[in-house]
């Protein structure tokens, strides 16, 4: 019974970690986390035989809740990157036109013939 309590509880506090991880931008140890997260999620539920169903669904609301949160983070963090790409694009593409401005072009071409 408590085994597979204490296997969501466990999950739980990842979840806490991989929240952490991605309100820092460590998107690695994020997916590193989530995918710990997973497999205990699914070794709990292998083994919720025994367990109330009660406290099996408090500790599965509250995985849900944690997975709202997770969620609505990593949209922001797209959301962000986003926003840093445009900006990189736009940066770019100002740095081009400079480039094109400076750039030295010769006084004479050796298409155009001169002696008419």
């Amino acid at each position: 019974m408590t085994d597979s309590l204490a296997l969501l509880d466990q999950a739980l506090t990842l979840g806490e970690s991989e929240l952490s991880a991605l309100a820092d931008g460590d998107v690695d140890s994020a997916d590193s986390s989530a995918q710990q997260r997973s497999r205990l999620i699914a070794m709990a539920w292998e083994k919720r035989g025994s367990v109330q169903e009660d406290e099996l669904r408090e500790k599965l609301l509250q995985l849900q809740s944690l997975q709202g949160r997770l969620t609505s983070e990593a949209r922001r963090l797209h959301q962000s990157l986003r926003e840093e790409l445009q900006r990189s694009r736009k940066e770019s593409v100002r740095l081009s036109g400079y480039k094109r401005a400076v750039s030295v072009r010769p006084l004479h071409s050796h298409y155009i013939s001169k002696h008419g």
